[in-house]
């Protein structure tokens, strides 16, 4: 049995119905054919952390409609780069992760990130939806040199009236940064509403809106760890 891609050939000829088709017939043809869109290396770096349910990547991606998630999920379960347990339980529980065709795709997705923050970063133009949680559940892939951060445990909170608060908690521990279940207990927390994090995330790089409590250095060591645009890049419309 031939592969193509890395994929058998009956499961590329079955999922390439639902890519976009690619004019080069080269790997990197295939590979954008597969993962060169809107949602696909967004889903992967929701996924990075672990099994997620399908409700929660939702919730962290703004501006995308259950439909097209659907679709995309259904698409990257037809290419293996992520499996689907459905769980037998009232309410209906589905959970997503990644498969190791889909792990491969995470250094992909984060030099990505890195390259958009250093060099096409702007504040949001006004057709982009801002998502202040998707943002900083991939602040830990972002940081560039985490071996150089203290140990210690930070929670960013966003709240935003009348939706309940949004609560990302980080464990900066040994030159890994790892996001985890918040319990209210961070030595540093820092909160702001979208405005202030768009300030404090965006290429002005500006905390002063933010509320600090605890220990102000480590969230304050956590957030100037970010790359840093190099360039004026004009507003995305």
């Amino acid at each position: 049995m031939g592969a193509v891609g890395g994929l058998p050939h009956e499961t590329w000829a079955t999922s390439s119905r639902r890519t976009r088709a690619h004019r080069s017939w080269t790997p990197l043809g295939r590979a954008l054919a597969a993962t060169g869109d809107r949602w696909t290396l967004l889903i992967v770096l929701q996924l990075s952390g672990g099994r997620l349910r399908l409700s929660r990547l939702h919730r962290c991606l703004p501006g995308v409609s259950t439909g097209v998630l659907e679709r995309y999920v259904q698409q990257m379960e037809e290419l293996e780069l992520l499996t689907r347990t459905r769980h037998r339980e009232m309410p209906p529980r589905v959970e997503l992760e990644l498969t190791q065709a889909g792990r491969e795709l995470l250094p992909i997705a984060v030099a990505l990130s890195r390259w958009g923050m250093v060099r096409m970063w702007s504040d949001p133009g006004e057709r982009e939806r801002v998502g202040i949680e998707l943002l900083l559940r991939t602040l830990p892939m972002l940081v560039e040199d985490p071996a150089e951060l203290p140990d210690g445990t930070v929670e960013a909170v966003v709240v935003d009236h009348p939706e309940p608060p949004t609560h990302v908690s980080y464990r900066i521990c040994g030159g890994h940064i790892q996001v985890e279940h918040a319990t209210g207990r961070s030595q540093s927390r820092v909160e702001g509403n979208t405005g202030m994090w768009i300030e404090a995330l965006g290429p002005a790089a500006d905390y002063a809106r933010l509320t600090f409590e605890g220990e102000r250095q480590l969230a304050i060591a956590l957030l100037d760890a970010l790359p840093r645009s190099t360039r004026s890049v004009p507003r995305v419309g």
